[in-house]
């Protein structure tokens, strides 16, 4: 586990390749959102401050040198890495002047760009303390965090285990419902909000920032705080 634990933002629209990212960097402590579309981004940093922003360049919805000079004008000391094929030095110049940090051609190597990820995160004096993170004890239900600790069902575990091993992404009803051994028979969707509810309101008693987890439109739920399994 790393003495410093980011929140980093993978803009890359091949699902494969952004899957398995955001599982590497999961795996080094650290927090993650993955989007595939620029317009994601706004959505999904919502309740999500990015300390490294990963940008692929060749987006479907945008120019990636685009949504590189909005992030650098409105979050100066962002920390910023584009990955992309684009391999003349132009493109590089051009990158470095829309206010990317480090430019990557791919293929990338993960060792590499976790280097450069915290060599970043120095440069930039990114300080980001693990005073907040709640801790799951999965044999115990127990939760723990900053302000308290309480007692959690075996679902309610089982929820948020699931949330936070999904990388930061939405969990869909249907794989809710596979955590709780429902197989096919989906809860409904009061039952479903009725459980999400009653662990939101464990996550804020224990010092977790409201909402503690986000409805997604037709996505599902996303957890909102850095939760460490135990």
């Amino acid at each position: 586990m790393p003495s410093r634990s980011l929140k980093i933002l993978l803009l890359e629209d091949n699902d494969d390749l952004r899957e398995g990212w955001l599982a590497f960097f999961q795996r080094q402590g650290h927090y993650v959102r993955g989007a595939a579309l620029a317009d994601e981004i706004l959505d999904e940093s919502g309740d999500f401050s990015p300390d490294v922003y990963v940008i692929d360049l060749n987006l479907p919805d945008a120019n990636g040198l685009d949504v590189v000079k909005r992030l650098r004008s409105v979050q100066p000391h962002v920390g910023i890495i584009i990955t992309t094929a684009r391999t003349h030095i132009g493109d590089k110049v051009e990158g470095y002047d829309s206010g990317a940090d480090i430019y990557f051609t791919k293929p990338v190597d993960p060792v590499e760009l976790m280097a450069s990820i915290n060599s970043l995160a120095k440069r930039r004096s990114i300080v980001v303390g693990d005073e907040d993170d709640l801790h799951l004890q999965l044999d115990t239900h127990q939760l723990r965090g900053p302000t308290s600790t309480v007692d959690l069902t075996p679902s309610e575990t089982l929820i948020l285990s699931g949330l936070a091993r999904a990388a930061g992404q939405p969990l869909a009803r249907w794989q809710i419902a596979e955590l709780l051994g429902v197989g096919e028979e989906l809860p409904s969707d009061s039952m479903l909000e009725m459980r999400i509810v009653r662990l939101r309101k464990r996550l804020i008693a224990v010092g977790a920032q409201a909402p503690g987890i986000r409805a997604m439109h037709k996505r599902g739920y996303v957890l909102c705080c850095r939760v460490i399994l135990e």
